[in-house]
């Protein structure tokens, strides 16, 4: 077998050098492409908090009207999962995966032109918006399908971490240039994730794996050589996809009721841990530390770099150890460290002074949890089932950014169900709640979940198949 396709089967090499990666150059284009996608598009989606900011005033938003709009996309996000799986798996990743950029970008250039205090026009417009981003796992699961086994997790990491940095970007562009372009400049900016996709239209062609388990298989071999390099020996991949049945519906991601149960439970706990958490994150710091809201922000952003570091390097480590041992130990790390953070916070433990230590871990480690979910999503599912698949995970985990904040209403008997207040008082009932959540991500890792660790795609199928 040569080298290349080494590269992609996940085989160690005698040559594998650079601290075990081991990509060729075309597998590095289609990792950048997808990762700046995911940057881009994610300063797209959360570009809306900032232009409130400027437009609340004006345009005289009350509290309902304000949160409605930022809702908007989270709805469209969870009908947006199951259909760009859907796609994805009927006309191919890559188109899925330019036809939500192209989505993103032409919602967020539609909201430069919205009609002054037409907030009703915004939330519509954003709820499109938020249908095409709910397609972010397609440009995990491009990358990963192109990727070695070996090496998935790395990959996956620095997608998840150029996405969580779309919000940094986003802040930084709210900066500096919303006092020069204006809220409309700022929603024009969206054009700027398709320039990601027209180089991912010019430089990437299909996934191979899709293309195999279609039975498009001169194309698929195409994929592969591009890829791998036109020395290398494919057709033990391509053999491995040489009985095509007939195309998957729907009825048939509910076969694999394991994949199905873990996907759903860990996507939803995971996200309704980690949006509850960051939610309460700067007025709880600002309370407890007893800090303007200048300097809840620097001690924010401190966290918020330590949690893009953890996404890489949890990347890094699911290849070593595992999705499961990464997963389990950072969603049980994240509910021990909101236990302690709460009763530091609450006077029950140590010095209050010491909130932003326990409380600033477990935001990292929810980050972290992010990555492993990112990564281990897309690899419960055969490759002829994958969009459906993961959409149907994610569609489920999306409904987690709501509940996240209904469930904290709930949890500490606040009338406000969209964002209840957050103190002091009521910190231990309500990270109580998003540590039973990610508590329950934990055990499902340790309990139910399979590992997917250096195994190939095509060894995932067939287990899947047996």
């Amino acid at each position: 077998m040569a080298h290349s396709d080494q590269a992609i089967a996940g085989t160690p090499t005698p040559t594998q050098a650079r601290g075990g990666i081991n990509l060729t150059g075309n597998q590095w284009k289609v990792l950048w492409c997808c990762a700046l996608a995911g940057m881009l598009e994610t300063m797209d989606l959360y570009l809306i908090g900032f232009v409130l900011a400027d437009i609340t005033g004006p345009w005289g938003l009350s509290y309902g009207v304000s949160a409605a709009i930022l809702l908007a996309s989270g709805v469209g996000a969870i009908f947006g999962a199951l259909t760009w799986g859907h796609i994805a798996d009927s006309i191919g990743r890559k188109k899925a995966f330019l036809i939500t950029i192209l989505i993103c970008s032409l919602s967020s250039i539609a909201l430069a032109f919205t009609p002054s205090g037409d907030w009703v026009f915004l939330a519509i417009v954003r709820t499109i918006l938020g249908f095409g981003a709910g397609g972010f796992f397609l440009f995990i699961m491009l990358v990963q399908e192109f990727a070695p086994a070996a090496n998935r997790g790395m990959v996956s990491g620095i997608v998840s971490t150029a996405a969580a940095s779309g919000l940094m970007l986003g802040a930084l562009a709210g900066s500096f240039l919303m006092p020069i372009l204006g809220w409309r400049g700022m929603f024009a900016l969206g054009v700027l994730p398709a320039l990601a996709g027209i180089l991912a239209f010019y430089l990437m062609p299909e996934s191979p794996r899709w293309a195999l388990a279609k039975g498009y298989v001169e194309q698929g071999r195409k994929a592969l050589r591009w890829a791998l390099g036109e020395n290398a020996d494919i057709e033990p991949i391509v053999q491995a996809y040489s009985k095509v049945e007939k195309q998957p519906g729907w009825g048939e991601v509910f076969k694999l009721p394991r994949s199905l149960i873990v996907g759903t439970v860990v996507n939803y706990c995971v996200v309704t841990g980690f949006y509850g958490a960051v939610l309460w994150a700067p007025t709880l710091i600002g309370q407890v530390l007893h800090l303007e809201s200048s300097e809840a922000s620097k001690v924010m952003l401190g966290i918020s770099i330590a949690g893009l570091c953890s996404r890489f390097l949890t990347g890094l480590l699911a290849d070593a150890v595992g999705r499961r041992t990464c997963g389990a130990f950072s969603a049980a790390a994240a509910a021990i460290c909101l236990v302690l953070a709460a009763l530091v916070a609450h006077g029950d433990l140590l010095s209050r002074e010491m909130f932003w230590l326990p409380f600033g871990a477990a935001l990292v480690l929810a980050d972290s949890s992010f990555a492993v979910l990112a990564l281990y999503t897309s690899e419960l599912w055969p490759s002829k089932l994958r969009g459906r698949g993961s959409g149907i995970n994610y569609g489920i985990g999306g409904i987690g950014k709501i509940m996240g904040p209904l469930g904290l209403a709930v949890a500490v008997g606040s009338t406000n169900m969209i964002r209840p207040a957050a103190t002091v008082d009521s910190i231990v009932p309500a990270f109580g709640y998003l540590a039973i959540m990610f508590g329950v991500a934990a055990l499902f890792y340790v309990f139910v979940a399979r590992e997917t660790r250096g195994k190939t795609f095509e060894e995932i199928d067939n287990k899947s198949s047996a």
